[in-house]
């Protein structure tokens, strides 16, 4: 039983699509969760497109550690990388963040309303008193 009242099938924890949404989301959110990858997406979404070694010089990291910063990004879909004879110049995913957006979204609107939903049934209610 969920305890939200409702059928099984409703639930998060059951239903297919929304299963799917937590899982993509999850893997967003692990690609997002170092404090470098969010530097290199913030500072790739002022410009239209950068390769390995102007993100290197904007950022106190070595150019092995960017480069694996790189990868975990690309691998989350993220970024694209467009190769340009020995050069890779890395893209946002515009479509992939908008995903991400509108998952993260609905999943905090789904918890606050199952919170909302709680503190309804939680609701004592006193008689009143003539």
């Amino acid at each position: 039983m969920s305890g939200t009242g409702k059928p099984p099938a409703e639930t998060c924890a059951v239903s297919g699509e929304c299963l799917e949404s937590c899982e993509e989301l999850a893997a967003i959110f692990r690609a997002l969760g170092h404090p470098a990858r969010l530097a290199i997406v913030k500072q790739l979404a002022s410009r239209r497109e950068a390769c390995c070694g102007e993100i290197v010089n904007r950022l106190p990291l070595a150019q092995s550690t960017v480069s694996q910063h790189l990868q975990v990004l690309k691998d989350a879909e993220i970024l694209t990388c467009d190769q340009r004879g020995r050069n890779c110049h890395y893209l946002l995913n515009w479509e992939k963040l908008a995903r991400a957006e509108t998952c993260s979204r609905e999943f905090w609107d789904r918890l606050n309303s199952v919170r909302s939903e709680a503190a309804g049934a939680n609701r004592i209610s006193v008689p009143e008193t003539d």
